[in-house]
């Protein structure tokens, strides 16, 4: 009797912890002091299928769950990042302005771009690219972001009136205390001011264009399935990280750089749009990619002030590059050889712009397609230090509103393979890259 207790009240704690998982996974499990949530992946299911169901971006997906990078199977049990919704700690610093928070085990840029309502592209300019716990980074929102919420007027309220009625009053002529025949005072009552006069005034308080003022660019950055690198375990190794978070610094870092003067930036990595991580992958599956001719002027290559030895060491690739098809994505491609080609986005999906024209009216779109990183061991730079050249490429593909694209092409930044610190890496070739792309928006 007392055993057939233990065993349904067995079962019924089970089925409650079953029905409080989150959506349909099978459970919660705790690893190394984080939550996670066992996703059970079933038949026909896609990588970003599963990221849109729990708005998890893709990278936090690969990260999480490295076997991911040889493609999603059917049966594997995927470890899904479980943030339970806690209220911000900010702690404001009165003398620097800044608000602070304190980095709490197990949390990310973008669980922290959520929970302060920032975007990750400001998280990542104002702290370094790796979060450690205990850290304290800056949670502050930008002068930009801050600027470009600007109160709706509306043109009906009295104090808009008040101005033009003002304006009116201060233009009308002085009458002289004479009777005036009755056929002029209909006239008088209604004194004709300039037009540019009241239109100047009332602007100051009211112009119903702002919103339109300013154009939008929405910018998409590169599918985490579409990083090549043969560097990443000697970039991991100095900078002591996980090897899966080198690429997504590259990406984040990539993205928060993209914002271009006198737009106003929609970021669908980690930005404030509500469903960002949603709209991220509805994009990628509306894409495909070809290689094209490069529409850009002409190629851009930056080069350090690096002094080049003699010689001519040869040494073989590590052979680290990704498998392109091994998600069983969409087509994807190997890397380019020809300098004339770029990997360029092609629009497949009709109703791609009519969608996101409606939903965020951008003027521009900015997809940055490829992104890869390649030592050229022909290169030597130091033989003394084994120092060979390291090549930084970014394919990418710019078009309107209107669905033409207004340009596209791949962009180098030339760098030494004897310097593997990720932020130096960063901040060296990042920015630049970044201000070439920017560059090639229509003025």
């Amino acid at each position: 009797m007392m055993k057939n207790f233990y065993l349904l009240l067995v079962a019924f704690i089970f089925t409650v912890k079953l029905a409080a998982s989150p959506l349909d996974s099978i459970g919660i499990t705790k690893q190394d002091g984080n939550f996670y949530i066992k996703y059970l992946v079933e038949p026909g299911e896609t990588v970003y299928r599963i990221s849109t169901k729990y708005g998890i971006p893709v990278s936090d997906l690969l990260e999480e769950n490295p076997e991911l990078e040889k493609g999603l199977k059917t049966g594997m049990v995927l470890l899904i990042p479980y943030l339970p919704e806690k209220k911000p700690k900010g702690n404001a610093d009165e003398e620097s302005g800044q608000t602070y928070h304190i980095v709490e085990k197990g949390e990310t840029f973008f669980s922290l771009s959520r929970k302060y309502n920032i975007p990750i592209s400001d998280l990542l300019k104002q702290n370094n690219v790796e979060l450690k716990t205990g850290q304290k980074i800056i949670v502050t929102k930008t002068v930009t972001q801050i600027a470009q919420k600007q109160p709706e007027i509306d043109p009906k309220k009295t104090e808009f009136n008040a101005v033009k009625k003002d304006v009116i009053k201060k233009e009308e002529p002085k009458s002289p205390d004479v009777p005036k025949p009755v056929e002029n005072q209909k006239a008088l009552s209604k004194p004709e001011v300039p037009a540019s006069q009241v239109l100047v005034a009332s602007t100051e308080t009211y112009n119903p264009d702002y919103v339109n003022s300013t154009k939008k660019v929405i910018v998409i950055p590169f599918d985490p399935y579409l990083y090549f690198s043969d560097a990443d375990d000697e970039i991991a190794a100095v900078s002591k990280m996980n090897r899966t978070k080198v690429r997504q610094a590259f990406r984040k870092r990539l993205n928060a750089y993209l914002e271009p003067k006198g737009f106003e930036t929609i970021h669908l990595l980690g930005g404030q749009a509500k469903d960002s991580t949603t709209d991220l992958n509805r994009a990628y599956s509306s894409i495909s990619y070809t290689y094209d001719d490069v529409m850009m002027s002409g190629l851009h290559i930056d080069k350090p002030d690096m002094k080049k030895s003699q010689g001519d060491l040869r040494k073989p690739s590590k052979g680290t590059e990704m498998n392109p098809n091994g998600a069983q994505l969409q087509s994807r491609s190997t890397l380019a050889k020809d300098d004339g080609k770029y990997f360029a986005v092609k629009i497949k999906d009709p109703n791609f712009f009519q969608f996101f024209n409606t939903k965020y009216k951008p003027d521009y779109y900015i997809f940055v397609s490829q992104f890869e990183v390649k030592t050229n061991y022909e290169n030597c730079l130091d033989r003394a230090r084994q120092n060979y050249e390291r090549v930084f490429t970014t394919h990418f593909s710019i078009f309107d509103k209107y669905g033409k694209q207004v340009s596209g092409g791949r962009l180098k930044s030339l760098y030494e393979s004897g310097n593997n610190h990720l932020e130096k890496i960063l901040s060296d070739n990042i920015p630049a890259l970044a201000e070439k792309i920017m560059a090639e928006l229509p003025k």
